[in-house]
């Protein structure tokens, strides 16, 4: 038994190597074309920025430090689309389809960090699950960007090519939670176009839910049956952006440099947009330079908790911000067991999920302040973008082009372990290890 359990240990740290080798390899093979000059409109990029910008596009942040629509040409944009596109879905899952489909086998350890990674609780099969994967991005992508292009082409007055182009560019980046933009200004344009914002919005959640939510979800009719995760997903999730656009709507309600001058209606569907878009999309329909400082501050909490297990999005992940608030509230009550929807939450998950957001906390708060020691920013603009970059939103203040070559390496760094490092220790924390055997004498002490 000892064995079996070594065996697997090794296996899914091997996987988790490659996992990263192989996030690595893309950004620096993505910075390198990117530099190539037919990329650029100048014809010239700095390295920094070349990685900078694949590291944000492969890690689906959206962060950038060159205006995506007016610096990179049409070649630079699809490289930057393609990159969003195998980061959103992870590069493991891309190479395993592919293996599938030239009929090889995929080992156990990338079957548990696919299983870990999409949230898979019901028995694995393989074929089931990547033309699932396939179909839904497949589905969801052309029915959103292709509803996009129509709204540019009959409201806007785009050409027809412009707008599928744009539509497609923008339907890709919203389901990968990525937040690109053709346009220098995100979506200030768009704040007041209901349609244009309910479409972002719901490919935005729907990317960021998981494919094991959207699979459960499409399955309902038959099964009759819903896990305990997609239950807390959908109601954290749900939650999160009811509270989210309540709390922005009363504390922007009277800035008049961001939604103060604008008609109820607009000001209800820019608070929606600006608390769904924080759970690692990135886009915006009002300048975040504007905000207050305590609504910067609740779109920061917005942005570590992020999407959930599965999705295309980052951040510690909504379950576990269920899981650790569950855990609060049932100590503050003095109960062990841990239940909601009649189901016990085992105190192994609270543990853990414990554990994922205090590393989040300290990686965040190292960051911060060494850029802040490089930098002359305030605290709350340099922590939203640490945050930002972590959580893979993108949403930025505007500091980010204005960074020295250290702390753009640094941002580049959070991006990159807020892509891997979460799920990389996801599959640390949850592999087997070796008990003690040795029972060490319990003794308590004095907390609070």
């Amino acid at each position: 038994m000892e064995e079996l359990s070594n065996f697997f240990l090794k296996s899914q740290r091997r996987t988790v190597n490659r996992i990263i080798l192989a996030f690595a390899a893309a950004i620096i093979i993505g910075a390198l074309i990117l530099m190539i000059p037919i990329m650029t409109k100048g014809g010239k990029i700095s390295f920094i920025d070349a990685l900078f910008t694949a590291t944000s596009a492969t890690c689906v942040t959206g962060l950038i430090v060159q205006d995506t629509a007016t610096f990179f040409t049409a070649a630079g944009k699809s490289v930057i689309l393609f990159l969003i596109q195998i980061g959103g879905l992870g590069i493991m899952t891309i190479t395993s389809f592919f293996a599938l489909m030239l009929g090889r086998k995929i080992n156990l350890g990338d079957r548990f960090y696919i299983k870990t990674g999409f949230s898979v609780n019901q028995k694995f099969s393989s074929t089931r699950f990547f033309i699932l994967i396939a179909a839904t991005t497949i589905i969801i992508e052309l029915m959103g960007s292709l509803s996009l292009a129509a709204i540019l082409f009959f409201r806007y007055g785009q050409s027809a090519g412009s707008s599928f182009i744009y539509g497609i560019f923008h339907g890709v980046s919203a389901f990968n939670n990525a937040g690109f933009s053709l346009y220098s200004k995100n979506f200030e344009g768009f704040a007041g176009d209901a349609a244009f914002n309910i479409i972002i919005m719901l490919m935005i959640v729907t990317g960021g839910i998981g494919f094991s939510v959207i699979s459960e979800i499409l399955e309902y009719r038959r099964t009759k049956k819903i896990s305990l995760h997609t239950k807390i997903v959908l109601l954290t999730t749900s939650m999160l952006i009811i509270i989210g656009a309540v709390l922005f709507f009363l504390m922007e309600f009277k800035n008049p440099a961001s939604i103060g001058n604008l008609p109820i209606g607009t000001k209800v569907l820019a608070s929606f947009f600006q608390s769904i878009t924080p759970r690692t999309a990135g886009y915006n329909t009002i300048n975040m330079a504007t905000l207050n400082e305590a609504t910067l501050l609740i779109l920061i909490i917005l942005m570590f908790i992020g999407a959930s297990p599965g999705g295309t999005g980052g951040g510690i992940k909504t379950t576990t911000f269920a899981s650790i608030t569950l855990g609060g509230i049932y100590s503050l009550k003095g109960q062990k067991n841990i239940s909601i929807f009649k189901k016990r939450i085992p105190q192994t998950i609270v543990l853990r999920a414990l554990t994922l957001t205090l590393t989040a906390i300290l990686l965040v708060l190292t960051a911060s302040i060494a850029i802040m020691l490089i930098e002359r920013e305030s605290f709350i603009k340099v922590i939203f973008e640490v945050t930002s970059a972590f959580g893979t939103v993108g949403l930025s203040t505007g500091i980010t082009p204005e960074l020295s070559t250290a702390s753009k390496a640094i941002i580049i760094a959070c991006m990159f372990i807020g892509r891997i490092g979460i799920s990389s220790l996801s599959l640390a924390i949850a592999s087997r290890v070796h008990p003690e055997k040795i029972e060490r004498p319990e003794e308590s002490i004095s907390i609070g």
